[in-house]
């Protein structure tokens, strides 16, 4: 398996796997955001690893100055594509490990499991570290992560499905301390395979590590519903604040 697996995944094709991440989705983990976090007009937003600007433009819309930074030159064209020219919104193409900004937003997201994708924990460590650089002093964070026991016990080895013209099958498996995907694509004249190898940590081990680079947690739910965080929550989600 390559372990560069997220330079080529995130495309079109990973968009056709999760078509049902939709703008609604967005728009609940935004709202649920902004329960807790007080924002001005004036505040500018980092959305780290954006993708294809579903949350970055939703808050475009709702005035904000927004940066999406994500690796995917593919995702960033799509979402590009569908930023109106009055969206105050704007995307760069970096590595989460070396972001190209120091001390200049009010708030970071970092949504939907866009962590744990290096090979070595020191590697993805750094990625908080990179939030307190981004962030202001006193600057709001927000993490999104899976919650590595529902993981666990709730794995569906294999599934199937029919998405339009393609039919996708997705193996999953854990190997050592990595949850592992292998997703086929079959359409009428081919077939892609690609791969997905995430780091699961624990809450506990996820608390440490922002502990370590000066990020204080101020709330942590286990859904976008906002709900407490249990055993068995399908998140982790976590809003702080820079030391």
């Amino acid at each position: 398996m390559n372990k560069e697996w997220y330079k080529t995944w995130f495309g079109n094709d990973y968009l056709t796997v999760y078509a049902h991440r939709d703008d609604d989705e967005a728009r609940k983990v935004i709202n649920l955001i902004m329960q807790y976090v007080c924002l001005e007009q004036k505040h500018r937003i980092l959305d780290l690893c954006c993708g294809q600007g579903r949350h970055a433009l939703y808050l475009a819309d709702l005035g904000y100055q927004v940066v999406g930074i994500d690796l995917s030159s593919a995702l960033l064209e799509i979402a590009k594509f569908r930023r109106t020219k009055n969206q105050p919104a704007y995307f760069i193409q970096a590595d989460m490990r070396f972001l190209p900004t120091k001390n200049s937003f009010d708030l970071l997201l970092n949504l939907f499991t866009s962590f744990g994708y290096f090979e070595t924990d020191q590697e993805n460590e750094a990625v908080f570290s990179q939030f307190h650089q981004a962030l202001k002093p006193g600057g709001y964070f927000v993490f999104d992560y899976f919650n590595k026991s529902h993981v666990i016990h709730h794995l569906v080895p294999y599934h199937k499905e029919q998405i339009e013209n393609v039919q996708v099958e997705q193996e999953r498996f854990i190997e050592g301390s990595r949850v592992k995907k292998i997703i086929t694509l079959h359409r009428e004249d081919s077939r892609s395979v690609f791969h997905e190898s995430v780091k699961m940590y624990s809450p506990d081990q996820l608390l440490k590590m922002m502990k370590k680079a000066h990020l204080q947690v101020l709330q942590v739910f286990g859904s976008y519903n906002g709900e407490a965080l249990k055993e068995d929550s399908q998140r982790f989600i976590t809003i702080g604040q820079r030391q």
